[in-house]
């Protein structure tokens, strides 16, 4: 897990950096899934949730390509029909993922803004600039990350898959799908629902 001291400042620079930006994320994906792990806004952590719940969205097509995925009026988009309309309902019209050029390639710079229209190729040039940077952060926070915390986390979360898998009978993604959604849902932090549902043995499904 990334040093959660240094990444914040870094994201906030992020944000200060990237034209018409209203906030932004870092997402990395794992063998457990996706998981937020900075932020300059508290809606950034419900944006990035809301596609980690639907498996779909641009941090997803981000961690394939070469280029920005970008998507500059989401109430006309047709490209992730499921998230893009709650995207809308979010107060989000416009999005842009930059996928951080680090040896893993599994980290996602995510900008977004409650403007159609707003992103041009001075906010495309910014984004990519400042994804390299944080490339850079994140590389040094995982050098100085407290090896022993990330593994109990991501062994916690397994652990409930695997409750929630043995419970309804469901796959390892269904599984995954089904604790972000309780977790958006009752708004607490993954980690946190998983060592209660380890704790008591109850993965109870969302209304």
């Amino acid at each position: 897990m990334p040093d959660h001291t240094i990444l914040p400042a870094a994201v906030a620079a992020a944000a200060a950096g990237i034209p018409t930006a209203d906030f932004v994320s870092i997402a990395l994906v794992d063998d457990v899934g996706p998981w937020t792990v900075a932020l300059a806004h508290p809606l950034a952590r419900r944006l990035d949730g809301l596609q980690y719940m639907l498996s779909e969205g641009p941090i997803f097509d981000a961690l394939s390509a070469d280029e920005p995925v970008t998507c500059t009026d989401l109430d006309a988009s047709a490209v992730w029909p499921e998230f893009a309309p709650r995207a809308v309902l979010n107060g989000v019209h416009a999005i842009m993922s930059v996928r951080l050029p680090t040896e893993r390639g599994d980290g996602v710079l995510n900008v977004y803004c409650s403007r159609p229209g707003e992103f041009g190729a001075g906010t495309r040039s910014a984004a990519i600039a400042v994804a390299a940077e944080l490339a850079v952060t994140l590389g040094s926070a995982r050098r100085i990350a407290n090896l022993t915390t990330a593994l109990q986390s991501r062994d916690l979360i397994g652990q409930a898959k695997g409750i929630a898998m043995e419970r309804y009978k469901i796959s390892s993604d269904a599984a995954f799908a089904l604790l972000s959604r309780i977790s958006q849902e009752r708004n607490v932090k993954l980690r946190d629902l998983a060592a209660e549902i380890t704790t008591t043995g109850l993965v109870e499904r969302p209304g």
